[in-house]
């Protein structure tokens, strides 16, 4: 039998730019907040789906990757400097923009590469905006 297993609220404070959103193309940061369901059948030997300590343990594992990075399409990696007294780190994405759309993308591909089962991922930017991304 099909089913999903969820787990929400897992936390990416990143910073990106927008060059496809008309007055938007600065850099700047947002939180962006996951939900993720996974979709498989029921082991009848455990119950399970997935055990939920091991979803969260893969998704946080995904998640520190994301984290306090500045997300920039592969395409601008040669056009960014950035430098200072502080740690930098630039996450890419191979994606002509580092939209919620792509960010989400790729972390659901990730999650399925990791767990090999559908995913669901709803990724929020800020409180009120999301993506929905089903993958595969």
């Amino acid at each position: 039998m099909k089913a999903k297993v969820g787990i929400e609220g897992f936390t990416i404070d990143s910073a990106h730019y927008t060059l496809s959103s008309i007055g938007d193309s600065q850099i700047h940061g947002h939180t962006y907040i996951l939900n993720v369901e996974i979709e498989g059948n029921i082991n009848e030997e455990n119950g399970f789906i997935l055990d939920f300590n091991y979803i969260r343990e893969i998704i946080t594992e995904i998640v520190k990757e994301w984290d306090h990075k500045f997300i920039v399409p592969k395409r601008d990696l040669e056009k960014i400097s950035i430098s200072g007294p502080f740690r930098n780190e630039i996450k890419v994405i191979d994606h002509p923009f580092p939209t919620a759309e792509y960010i989400g993308l790729e972390i659901a591909k990730e999650i399925y590469s990791k767990l090999n089962m559908k995913v669901t991922l709803k990724i929020y930017e800020g409180k009120d905006s999301y993506v929905i991304i089903e993958y595969p």
